[in-house]
């Protein structure tokens, strides 16, 4: 029969543990714990260094930046001193739908600086006040659509500002006000029975300080006019083609 063992007593060292009793751990004496050692914080950024980044960063975006400027603003070298911007440089460049060829009787486009001598109406008053319209350029094509012949007219004219260009574009744009006279009513051609192209179609478009206005109708054919209201559609699509011909005209002027 065993000892009996005393309560919060443990057997000693050297001792064999009775049946169901556990070996005793010693404990481990002096020393200090185990300790976790933490890692090292990272070294601090590097101001100088993240700003001279930065900073030559922002003078890479200036520098490309200037040259987009430069290339963009080349084109308006041509510009004429007054600032006034000219029809090429104000209308696109595109191809178009009609082939227009210039009238035989008008090869080149006429060129004058008093524009209420080339208009009725109340847009001929409009244009003589003093100073506002600086001048006026006048070109006559043909284009055939269909096998028939249409005669289109080009105005171009050139005003002090934009703000007077918008208010001869409004007013032509109304009816009964008059416009700018096309070479048939100027009487540099002769059209019988036709004495002004107006009446058929019509397209304006303002660019700044240039108002460009076309006027179309149907050639007489056996001294006999052939334009009918079914004739309104292409009239009006043929005007709104024409309009980029003033980028020759003006050239021409």
């Amino acid at each position: 029969m065993s000892e009996p063992q005393h309560p919060g007593r443990g057997p000693w060292p050297g001792s064999h543990p009775s049946h169901g009793e556990t070996d005793w751990i010693p404990r481990v004496s002096g020393g200090d714990p185990f300790q976790f050692s933490a890692e090292p914080p990272p070294p601090p950024p590097n101001t100088a260094l993240s700003w001279g980044l930065r900073i030559a960063g922002l003078i890479a975006i200036a520098v490309v930046s200037g040259l987009v400027w430069s290339y963009v603003t080349s084109d308006g070298d041509s510009a004429d001193q007054a600032g006034v911007p000219t029809v090429e440089q104000t209308l696109p460049k595109t191809a178009g739908k009609y082939q227009f060829d210039p009238h035989p009787e008008v090869a080149k486009a006429r060129t004058d600086t008093d524009c209420a001598k080339h208009a009725y109406g109340a847009t001929r008053e409009f244009l003589a006040r003093p100073g506002l319209c600086t001048k006026v350029v006048q070109g006559l094509f043909t284009t055939t659509v269909e096998n028939r012949e249409i005669l289109v007219s080009v105005g171009v004219l050139h005003f002090n500002s934009a703000k007077t260009a918008g208010e001869l574009r409004a007013l032509t744009d109304r009816d009964g006000t008059g416009n700018v006279n096309d070479l048939v009513r100027d009487k540099v051609i002769s059209v019988p029975p036709l004495t002004a192209l107006s009446g058929g179609g019509y397209a304006a478009q303002q660019n700044e300080s240039v108002v460009v206005i076309v006027e179309a109708d149907y050639a007489p054919v056996e001294g006999k006019a052939t334009r009918t209201a079914a004739d309104e559609p292409t009239l009006k699509a043929v005007c709104g083609d024409a309009l980029r011909l003033a980028l020759e005209i003006d050239a021409e002027a």
